[in-house]
């Protein structure tokens, strides 16, 4: 499970960077899928989770995981940065 701080206005920013990806975030919570990789979402208490239910068995969870994690900080780092 993947778990990262973020606000509203972050929340809404990774919604659409996601959306240019071919991604669609519907709402505060919901399901995604790409490239056979299916995760939950739910944006709620200044916090984003995500919990991967069904990917290739070639793929560790791990793996995916991490990727996924240092996407959104990386997303938000930018995000910050442009805001100063």
């Amino acid at each position: 499970m993947v778990e990262v701080p973020m606000t509203d206005e972050q929340f809404a920013s990774a919604s659409q960077r996601l959306r240019e990806h071919g991604v669609e975030l519907n709402g505060p919570s919901g399901t995604l899928t790409k490239e056979g990789i299916t995760a939950t979402y739910l944006h709620a208490d200044g916090k984003l989770t995500i919990e991967i239910v069904k990917r290739p068995f070639f793929l560790p969870l791990s793996l995916i995981e991490g990727r996924l994690k240092a996407a959104i900080e990386q997303g938000l780092a930018e995000v910050t940065a442009r805001s100063v």
